[in-house]
């Protein structure tokens, strides 16, 4: 089902405000020296076909250095040696930290867990929360729907995990892959659905209607950017993407509701009332370069 008008505009003005916004990778660029000059150094005057002076030192920093002048009547001498490369900066490797090479990075991790708000009709029911293992964050979720009178309801759901990848050497990119599943929660319905983020974009929220019980299910999806010169870089969360919705048109809407400024979903929360499911929430990290 395709996602109704549920705030989306106030969403992204949210995002922008938050740090949120789609934020391009900084590519990695790296400033060569200037070509050195080929003339001769300042040597003595050469006689008549005598040889020129030795060619000059090379220049420091990002120039070449210069060559000495050519003698006289003479073969010019041996050009300067080209000067080192400038440092690389944007989102990439390379670059000087206090004069020394920036540590580079060589993958991600997910820290400090926070909590949505629980959406549905929760009752006096206490979440379940299943969190995906190790570093792994939510990349999409599969369960079964069944019927409720004349609409379909969510009865059982469980996350798929997905597996961070950091690639690249600058600029860096980060990828996701299929892991682990969550325990499934609920014990109704039977037609099955799946709904997943895009090719390497993670969970970042959802939305949906609720009445007594989770009616329909959308989930707020992002790709992860690396953004920042050598030794300040950072994952931003890039532009929000909202897939097709899957359930029943019963209930009513419920809010938007998303993880923090640069935190991606790594943990569901549901509640169960009697067999199908009646409330979600999720459980969100901080995604983070390790080194």
């Amino acid at each position: 089902m395709t996602r109704h008008d549920l705030g989306l505009s106030a969403l992204l003005s949210c995002l922008a405000l938050a740090g949120c916004n789609a934020i391009s990778g900084i590519g990695g660029l790296t400033f060569d020296g200037a070509d050195a000059s080929g003339g001769s150094s300042a040597g003595g005057e050469a006689g008549v076909g005598g040889a020129g002076g030795a060619g000059g030192e090379a220049g420091g920093g990002a120039s070449g250095g210069a060559g000495g002048e050519a003698g006289g009547a003479g073969s010019g001498g041996a050009g300067g040696e080209a000067g080192a490369g400038g440092d690389a900066s944007g989102g990439g490797g390379g670059g000087e930290c206090d004069g020394a090479p920036c540590p580079a990075p060589v993958g991600v991790g997910v820290v400090d867990e926070a909590f949505t708000e629980v959406r549905g009709n929760a009752g006096t029911g206490t979440p379940v929360m299943h969190r995906c293992p190790e570093s792994q964050v939510i990349i999409g979720f599969r369960g079964l729907l069944g019927m409720l009178g004349e609409s379909m309801i969510h009865g059982q759901i469980q996350a798929q995990c997905g597996h961070l990848a950091l690639d690249g050497a600058g600029p860096y990119t980060i990828t996701a892959a299929p892991g682990d599943m969550t325990p499934v929660e609920g014990t109704y319905g039977s037609e099955p659905w799946e709904m997943m983020c895009p090719e390497d974009q993670v969970v970042v929220g959802f939305s949906g209607w609720s009445g007594s019980y989770l009616d329909l299910l959308w989930i707020a999806c992002a790709p992860l950017l690396v953004t920042g010169a050598p030794g300040d870089l950072r994952v931003e969360i890039g532009p929000v993407t909202w897939p097709d919705g899957v359930g029943g048109d019963g209930g009513s809407a419920f809010p938007d509701t998303l993880c923090g400024a640069s935190q991606v979903a790594n943990l569901v929360q549901t509640v169960v009332s009697g067999p199908p499911i009646s409330a979600i929430g999720l459980g969100c990290a901080t995604v983070s370069l390790t080194y």
